[in-house]
């Protein structure tokens, strides 16, 4: 209230000084407080409508002048890298391995390539091994074994394709030797029969093909294969076998079709020695077999796909009077791929089929030991399966697998039991039979800094044949493991360890005097290498290092430890 009366005296004092004319009196009476108000304030919108008043753009005349500024900058200085020698080792064209050891054991090998170029690469290669001696406890005093190489190849590099030429021979020599000292055999440990009667397996081969360099830089045809091989032995057997494969990518809309197109044809003609006491051994055999595999593949993220199909038609011709096998076979191909975890884990699993030639060399690499004159019966096979593979750490991978295996006219290894009493021939013979097949396999890999490489697997199996039949040489468990140390690049070691488990041999009623179950057996080899410098180097190696007193075929035992020594040349 003094300061309204202040305001208006001061306001008549400077009014008095204006207009100098009495005015009069002026009474102000307060009678409350004063109370300020506050009105409301106009809230603006979250999306205020405004309308724009000008409809043309404005130009705008605008230039840019450039002006040099001297800018000093004074980096700080950095210190200088260290610079280290490191010696890059030299890539050589030969190399030379040879060895001696017990039991009269003699190794040779050879390698050469050609210096790199982009037009061209060629080598070849040889190698020898062979022994004398070295079974205990059988009555030959000769059973030796001799394995021979020889093979070279040739390729050409163009813009478009690949072409690729390769040959080989194979000369390999057997001792049917699988005759040992039995107990109950009178005078079989003072009987010496000398050099046991023996094969030499002749096997000659070429090829050639046309890989594309690039995506459809042959059209439609990815690769074509042509192959031709001879095999035959020191009983006048002989066989020749043609085959062509071939891989296309067809289009097919959005997805790509796969095709795989084979054909192959052998024909085997037995002129055997052994046809005197047995014509039955005495035919030929021919198969002319073609293939169609058309399958898609369908990736979608995390999984992928491949169905399809894999078709056989077959035909067969046989010199006796014998049903043949001819005719069509269909396979499914069903494979589904899961990446549980990218890069770290995958399941994978499907169901395949696939027919499978059994030509005299294919028998023949069952066991060294055949017997000439073998039929040949196609074996077909169903899978089902299911796997896991993956990383257990950056330096250890591993994969399991489990499965069902449905066999038909699949192939097993047999010797009579009572083939002490045979005069004629000492080999192994083949037999077809239909089984299934429950396994489960594992493995594991480690490898750590190049330097110590461990790989382990093993494999179970159990079969379901006829009530009179028996999976002949086929393992309920075997396992394997490998493994390699490297020290300061001058040492190195190696072993290996081969576990085989029980194998039926026969049927025991069929001979209650031999063992029918073959027992099982463990196979220790130890391998040490010196390398004095690049080029020149030493080795050791020991097998059977248990001296395990093993038989792999009934009648065949395994040479006892043995020890190999050698060197190596590079140049």
């Amino acid at each position: 209230m003094r300061k309204i009366g202040l305001s208006l005296l001061l306001l008549g004092g400077f009014s008095a000084f204006a207009q100098p004319d009495n005015l009069g009196s002026l009474e102000l009476k307060v009678t409350d407080r004063y109370k300020a108000q506050v009105k409301d304030a106009q809230k603006i919108l979250e999306q205020p409508q405004y309308a724009d008043s000008i409809s043309q753009k404005i130009e705008v005349q605008y230039s840019i002048n450039s002006l040099p500024l001297d800018v000093r900058m004074n980096p700080e200085p950095l210190s200088p890298a260290r610079i280290r020698v490191v010696e890059v080792p030299e890539l050589y064209r030969a190399f030379i391995r040879g060895g001696y050891g017990a039991y009269n054991t003699g190794l040779a090998e050879v390698y050469y390539n050609s210096k790199r170029s982009s037009k061209y690469s060629y080598g070849f290669d040889a190698q020898h091994l062979s022994t004398k001696t070295g079974v205990s406890d059988i009555l030959y005093e000769d059973n030796a074994f001799s394995r021979n190489h020889i093979g070279g190849y040739f390729d050409r590099f163009y813009s478009k394709y690949t072409w690729h030429v390769a040959a080989d021979v194979d000369l390999n020599k057997y001792h049917y030797y699988g005759r040992p000292m039995l107990s109950f055999l009178p005078g079989d440990d003072t009987l010496g029969l000398g050099e046991a009667p023996y094969n030499w397996y002749r096997s000659f081969g070429v090829q050639t093909s046309l890989r594309e360099s690039r995506e459809k830089e042959m059209g439609w045809l990815k690769q074509i294969d042509l192959r031709y091989r001879y095999f035959g032995d020191n009983y006048k057997a002989q066989e020749n076998d043609f085959q062509v494969h071939s891989d296309w990518n067809l289009p097919a809309g959005e997805q790509k079709l796969f095709l795989e197109l084979n054909a192959a044809y052998f024909n085997t003609k037995y002129d055997s020695l052994f046809s005197a006491a047995d014509s039955s051994r005495l035919f030929d055999q021919s198969f002319m077999q073609v293939q169609m595999k058309p399958y898609i593949r369908v990736d979608k993220g995390e999984y992928a796909l491949d169905f399809g199909l894999n078709l056989y038609f077959l035909g067969n011709n046989d010199s006796r009077p014998v049903k043949t096998n001819g005719g069509a076979y269909f396979f499914p191909e069903l494979i589904v791929r899961y990446r549980a975890v990218p890069d770290v884990l995958s399941v994978v699993g499907g169901i395949t089929g696939l027919l499978e030639r059994n030509t005299y060399r294919d028998i023949n690499g069952m066991s060294p030991f055949i017997t000439t004159g073998q039929t040949s019966v196609p074996s077909r096979t169903i899978k089902a399966f299911v796997a896991a593979e993956g990383l257990l750490s950056s330096s250890t991978s591993f994969r399991v697998e489990g499965g069902y295996a449905n066999l038909r006219s699949d192939a097993f290894l047999y010797r009579d039991p009572n083939f002490y009493l045979d005069s004629v021939s000492d080999g192994i013979n083949i037999l077809y039979q239909d089984l299934g097949e429950f396994y489960a396999s594992g493995s594991i890999n480690f490898n750590w800094e190049e330097k110590f490489l461990l790989t382990a697997s093993a494999t179970a199996r159990d079969f379901s044949l006829a009530d009179d039949q028996l999976a002949l040489y086929r393992p309920y468990f075997e396992a394997q493991v490998e493994g390699s140390y490297t020290y300061r690049e001058k040492v190195g070691l190696g072993l290996m360890l081969n576990y085989v488990g029980a194998r039926h041999a026969f049927v025991q009623e069929a001979n209650p005097n031999l063992e029918a179950m073959l027992k099982p057996y463990v196979d220790l080899g130890l391998k040490i290498d010196y390398y004095y410098n690049s080029r020149i180097g030493a080795f050791i190696n020991l097998s059977n290092l248990l001296n395990s007193d093993y038989e792999m075929y009934l009648g065949y035992r395994a040479q006892g430890i043995n020890a190999l020594f050698g060197f190596t040349y590079r140049f």
